[in-house]
């Protein structure tokens, strides 16, 4: 007899073990609900503010066409907005939060003269979307050598 009530109480505690998955499944669904497949998504599959813009960024380096050596103080600038860098010490630049396009028309200029080591030539370099995940290696021309005497 003991053992039968222990069978049945092995049954009755799998059944409401499925109960109780069944209902966790059930509030689950209930909390997240369907999210249609063509609706963007956010994090973690919330679906995204109406006022929500894809941010994108770029990096790259610059550096004299020949001897590779960096640029420091070079102006990289995208044009038709307000975003624009300087060039580092190793001739690096980094633009982050920028709104996705289509595509990036980026402008490079010196605009502090010879400090950097010469009068280097204005570059213009257009990018699809898809480029600007990746590094850039932009090379400029110098326009006149500076005398470092």
């Amino acid at each position: 007899m003991i053992r039968i009530s222990e069978y049945y109480r092995k049954i009755i505690r799998k059944i409401f073990r499925g109960i109780g998955v069944s209902v966790v499944s059930l509030v689950i669904q209930a909390c997240y609900g369907i999210i249609p497949p063509d609706e963007p998504y956010a994090e973690y599959g919330m679906p995204c503010p109406p006022d929500y813009v894809q941010e994108t960024s770029i990096y790259g380096k610059v550096r004299v066409k020949g001897t590779g050596e960096p640029i420091f103080g070079i102006k990289v600038s995208i044009e038709e907005t307000e975003y624009s860098k300087r060039t580092d010490e190793n001739g690096d630049f980094y633009i982050y939060g920028l709104p996705a396009q289509e595509k990036y028309k980026l402008k490079f200029e010196d605009v502090d003269g010879t400090y950097n080591g010469g009068l280097f030539k204005k570059e213009t370099l257009t990018l699809k979307q898809s480029d600007t995940y990746n590094t850039l290696l932009i090379s400029m021309d110098l326009d006149t050598e500076t005398n470092a005497e």
